[in-house]
């Protein structure tokens, strides 16, 4: 969608200029010194809610969006909502188990929709239509899967997922040093993990080059990053930046085509750029006191649930996600915990081409 389509369906969106110009930007000397800080100077809530497309739609964590303009996301209800054009009648999911929680969806290009379910009992579920799904992976040599986070398919055919945490339930993992998530490589029927010892492993993105795969680790607070290897094999990790005292716990992610690493960040909301050894924050929308209260939490060891939530408060919601989307990419998509719409705002970067940018009709289009 253009900067014009935008005003022309949203009429307040020249109060957006205020939000697309830089709101802080901060230098770290990003993997030469990875345990580099960085703090801004103030924090600011937004005055007014931008503009959301979608209606009703619950726990939108996840964004995927196509070359035609056709919009999808994530639903607690649903699995997986079409929200531009608008899908019709919409048909609750019926859940294999309970919890289940829809989190990270990948459209194959058959058309079907692949989700991580975030509930205790994980594993990689099928969509195969409107209220039907099926088991995809369901467990790891031999052993169920744990909350499983995020999937990927990558331009080679493979999948990569992560899970976050061994821990049960996954809210005890919310500690700093905690770090037993992984991600997986699953090709040609099989799974693969190809790195442990994760920060809370959130979602993870083959790199639009395909040499790297970089993930979120929302405990760890930072973005890391492996070479890919001949087979899918994983090289050694690299610290791209790390974040701390700063209200950035790390958890939706994508990457714009000047090679800049996007980041979508529970509690403080903020939406950061990270390229060449600075960290940008582009939006934000949250209070300096709530942020400075859960970082006290963390570094006593007693975050939970209610601190990781706690940008519920402010319009965006605790944004979780991001889609680079529109003609042009350059309109952005923000998926999160509670907004019942998805955020829209243009962006001044093109993001990069996502695989299934040009993939036909889906199991919600009929």
């Amino acid at each position: 969608m253009s900067a014009k389509l935008l005003k022309e369906n949203f009429p307040g969106m020249a109060a957006l200029a205020i939000v697309c110009a830089h709101i802080a930007t901060t230098e770290t000397s990003g993997a030469r010194n990875p345990r580099a800080r960085h703090r801004e100077q103030h924090m600011a809530v937004l005055k007014q809610a931008l503009p959301g497309v979608g209606k009703g739609l619950t726990r939108p964590e996840s964004v995927i969006t196509l070359a035609d303009g056709r919009v999808y996301a994530c639903d607690k209800v649903c699995g997986v909502v079409r929200v531009l054009p608008t899908q019709g009648a919409l048909v609750p999911l019926r859940f294999p188990t309970e919890p289940f929680i829809p989190n990270g969806i990948a459209l194959l290009e058959d058309g079907s929709f692949l989700i991580a379910n975030m509930g205790p009992h994980g594993g990689v579920w099928r969509m195969t239509g409107p209220g039907r799904i099926e088991p995809f992976i369901a467990n790891l040599n031999g052993y169920p899967l744990h909350p499983t986070n995020y999937v990927e398919l990558d331009e080679q055919g493979r999948l990569w997922f992560t899970v976050s945490t061994l821990h049960v339930p996954r809210e005890t993992a919310f500690r700093p040093g905690i770090a037993d998530g992984y991600i997986v490589r699953y090709e040609n029927g099989r799974s693969e993990v190809v790195a442990e010892s994760i920060g809370f492993c959130n979602e993870g993105r083959v790199s639009p080059d395909g040499a790297w795969y970089y993930i979120n680790e929302t405990i760890g607070r930072r973005i890391t990053r492996f070479p890919i290897l001949e087979g899918g094999r994983f090289g050694p990790r690299e610290t791209v930046i790390q974040f701390g005292g700063d209200g950035i716990f790390p958890d939706g992610m994508g990457f714009d085509a000047d090679g800049g690493v996007w980041v979508a960040s529970v509690v403080s909301n903020r939406l950061v750029r990270v390229s060449g050894g600075k960290a940008e924050v582009v939006l934000e929308d949250c209070d300096e006191a709530v942020v400075q209260s859960v970082e006290q939490a963390f570094a006593a060891g007693r975050m939970g649930r209610a601190e990781i939530d706690s940008g519920r408060q402010w319009t965006l919601g605790n944004i979780s996600s991001l889609a680079f989307g529109g003609a042009d990419l350059r309109t952005l998509y923000l998926g999160s915990l509670f907004r019942e719409s998805l955020t829209v705002l243009p962006s001044r970067w093109a993001g990069a081409r996502p695989v299934h940018w040009n993939f036909g009709k889906t199991v919600l289009d009929t």
